[in-house]
């Protein structure tokens, strides 16, 4: 079966539920990481909406009419949709598709150009094609035609502007051809932004001019073919193997302009009112999409994340300073080149949106802490995020309180607090948790960031001055606070405040992403985790499936309880074209599938390998080439409830530590020479050299 491959076989229908108005679009998608497209349909035929990671209205403050946009629609008129068939081969990037007696190819080209063939049947009408942009938000449009290309432009500008931004699509008309019984034409479109080229018209003339059909077809079947080359797995369970191929495919399709990284809705925007202004959320909501790429042995999406991070540093140093503090400090929300998103006169403190959280900046090291594990890169760390974390450590460094020989944290919420926003909010309603003591996420975001940071200083040998007080901080952290609830000892949110919600799964961050819980923890803290877990089953929560499910396979619950979430997300929010629908962002829970099963086939956060540590024995699976911590590439069998093949190649060298039961012997595969190792019951440890793959049997 390829599980690369979706057919969605009738209209897509967008829907409103209660007072949320869900935007995610259930029609056909392909981008190439920076251009986006969305197949749609209205009264007047098919649309094909276009977006771009770039093209924003830099309007400061205005949730409802800055943000992200959307660039043009592309409109297909002339075509029967009462007989619908779109095939997504996501190992080639292209759609097949079929509308009543029109056939059409799609694909989107690396290079920012949209490719598609409409064939019809010799003496049938042709459709027409043709390019509409969006009169919304202010925007000044202008089109006319140049050398056989129709161009349409869309600019926002004004004083009132943070910043001028443009883009120009162009269509042409390619070749026409008629043979067996079909005439056939191709039209290439392209996209350009004024952060592409300050010539922007120019070059999407000329990119339109000289494209190449075929040329940039075999390109983009060779970078999709590249991408899941990269690292597979394979479970008897196709259905969610086809959503853990498709949801990588979503993500890579966003995740391609390095200065311009994804924000809630990527870049699949249908119009230009999309929820929170599409902008970047500090607390999950910007990091989640990141949580399952390095595993997936994909560490060239997170090229882009540190961009709007590092250009928030000058605002982040001022924020710190408002808590007396030195470092970086976020607000919960802001928009590429630090777009100002996050003022807003009404709100209690300092007339910026923290809404009672002083985590967000902790939050925003998580991905590139997991980069720094899972690669060791010293110079791209040096070069992309040393300096971020290490300034985020500044701040915690002041603002966490010594009492008793141990560190807490003081008025900072687990959750957002509305009292800061407006005056209908009273500070007694929410009192506790405006003086909330020790939050539970925060705790683990905190010693997490401290982990990381300390580990790439000696590594780097950088800050030694700092070592001791960053051990003191490590060892002498507040213990996450706890509580009786249903008889049995949990996980408090917060050691005095808010103790439980039941909603979102805040209360569990700090077992994943924060990586400070696992099968090493013992387990006694293992079973306060999964009492945790199960106060009530948040496997459906729409805010946090992506972090509740692998937090499942990291304290080692039942691996059938996990498996059958994945299929109720699947079931109640999966759209036809594999995104989900859930309320808290558009790109958010393509993580949740690849990250649980990655977490479920391996795990390697706490410096040891573990194959298969969550997994239904009874259910044969393989992977090769999940990345581990340490810079490891995995790949391994598990067949008839035993693990008949294990491969290791080590990228940077470093000792390995690996559990796996009935390993007698360590080959180096070049040349099958035995490699001496220590072996501790199941776990074998045993040095490598850097670019070497081993073989455990």
């Amino acid at each position: 079966m390829n599980t690369y491959f979706n057919e969605i076989t009738s209209k897509p229908v967008n829907t409103y539920d209660g007072n949320i108005l869900y935007k995610i679009p259930a029609g056909a998608m392909c981008g190439n990481g920076d251009l986006g497209v969305v197949f749609d349909n209205d009264d007047n035929g098919l649309v094909i909406h276009i977006s771009k990671c770039d093209f924003w209205k830099f309007r400061a403050g205005h949730r409802n009419d800055g943000g992200i946009k959307a660039v043009a629609s592309l409109r297909i008129g002339g075509v029967d949709l009462s007989e619908y068939n779109i095939k997504q081969y996501f190992d080639k990037g292209l759609l097949d598709c079929t509308f009543g007696n029109v056939g059409m190819e799609f694909f989107v080209a690396p290079e920012n150009l949209i490719y598609f063939e409409i064939k019809v049947p010799e003496g049938d009408a042709f459709p027409t094609v043709g390019i509409e942009i969006p009169d919304t938000c202010g925007s000044v449009n202008s089109e006319y035609s140049e050398n056989g290309v129709s161009c349409f432009i869309r600019r926002f500008e004004g004083e009132e502007l943070e910043r001028d931004s443009a883009v120009i699509t162009c269509l042409k008309k390619l070749e026409e051809r008629n043979a067996d019984g079909f005439t056939a034409v191709r039209f290439c479109v392209s996209v350009v932004t004024d952060f592409d080229s300050s010539d922007y018209v120019k070059k999407g003339v000329d990119m339109a001019l000289n494209c190449d059909y075929e040329a940039d077809k075999a390109r983009t079947e060779e970078k999709w073919k590249k991408f899941f080359s990269a690292s597979k797995v394979t479970l008897e369970d196709k259905e969610i193997e086809k959503f853990y191929n498709s949801s990588l495919y979503h993500l890579a399709g966003c995740m391609g302009n390095k200065e311009f990284p994804p924000g809630l809705f990527g870049n699949f925007i249908t119009d230009d009112f999309f929820p929170w202004a599409g902008d970047y959320h500090m607390n999950y909501n910007y990091e989640a999409p990141y949580y399952c790429i390095f595993s997936a042995n994909h560490p060239e999406l997170f090229d882009g994340y540190m961009t709007p991070v590092n250009e928030m540093k000058e605002y982040a140093k001022k924020f710190a300073g408002f808590f007396g503090c030195k470092g970086y400090a976020f607000p919960v929300s802001f928009g590429p080149k630090a777009l100002d998103v996050f003022t807003q006169e009404e709100c209690k403190e300092h007339g910026v949106l923290f809404l009672g959280q002083k985590s967000h900046a902790a939050y925003a090291c998580v991905i590139p802490i997991m980069h720094w594990f899972s690669t060791y890169d010293k110079e791209y760390a040096k070069e992309n995020y040393y300096d971020f974390v290490l300034n985020t450590a500044a701040f915690w460094e002041d603002y966490l309180v010594k009492k008793n020989g141990r560190y807490i944290i003081k008025n900072d919420a687990a959750h957002e607090i509305p009292y800061y926003r407006g005056e209908k909010f009273r500070y007694i309603t929410h009192k506790g948790q405006i003086e909330a003591v020790n939050a539970i996420n925060s705790l683990g975001l905190v010693k997490l960031l401290f982990d990381g940071i300390y580990d790439m200083a000696k590594e780097l040998g950088l800050n030694e001055e700092k070592y001791p007080l960053w051990e003191d901080i490590i060892d002498n952290l507040s213990d996450f606070p706890t509580f009786i609830k249903h008889g049995k000892k949990c996980f408090r949110y917060s050691k005095r405040g808010i103790r439980w919600r039941n909603d979102n799964t805040v209360g569990l961050q700090h077992i994943y992403p924060a990586s400070q819980i696992g099968l090493s923890s013992g387990e006694k803290l293992l079973k306060i985790a999964r009492n945790t877990y199960f106060i009530n089953d948040r496997r459906l929560d729409d805010n946090g499936s992506n972090s509740y499910l692998p937090a499942g396979a990291r304290i080692g619950v039942d691996p059938v309880f996990l498996i059958d979430g994945i299929h109720m997300n699947i079931k109640e929010f999966s759209l036809p074209n594999r995104l989900f629908r859930h309320h808290g962002g558009g790109i958010e829970h393509l993580t949740m599938v690849p990250a649980t099963v990655n977490e479920m086939l391996m795990q390697s956060h706490e410096g040891i390998i573990r194959l298969f540590p969550c997994w239904d024995r009874s259910s044969d699976a393989s992977f090769e080439n999940l990345r581990a911590d340490g810079a490891f590439l995995v790949s391994a069998e598990l067949k008839d409830g035993k693990v008949i093949s294990l491969k290791i190649k080590s990228l940077r060298g470093r000792k390995c530590t690996a559990q796996c039961d009935g390993i007698k012997s360590v080959l180096r595969e070049s040349d099958k020479t035995e490699i001496p190792f220590k072996k501790d019951g199941n776990t074998v440890v045993f040095d490598t050299e850097a670019d070497t793959t081993y073989i455990l049997i």
